[in-house]
């Protein structure tokens, strides 16, 4: 009966890890995909302000997602 006991207390133990792995990963997704969308607008944005190339911070749009994928973004004025 011991053995059983353990071997369901295990068998809790790792499917517990398993959800919270699995929750972990969405939120690390969600924080990348805000993170490119920030980029993208700082990026824009230094566009607008007519900043060279290389000299802006941020990063373009190389996956070209951030019109339908990053709600709100816009050109800065």
């Amino acid at each position: 009966m011991r053995t059983r006991t353990l071997t369901a207390l295990g068998l809790m133990v790792i499917g517990i890890s398993m959800v919270l792995a699995a929750n972990l990963g969405a939120a690390d997704k969600e924080s990348l995909h805000r993170t490119y969308c920030h980029e993208v607008a700082v990026w824009s944005a230094e566009t607008a302000r007519g900043i060279a190339p290389n000299d802006r911070t941020g990063h373009p749009d190389y996956r070209d997602i951030a019109a339908e994928h990053c709600p709100g973004m816009r050109p800065a004025p």
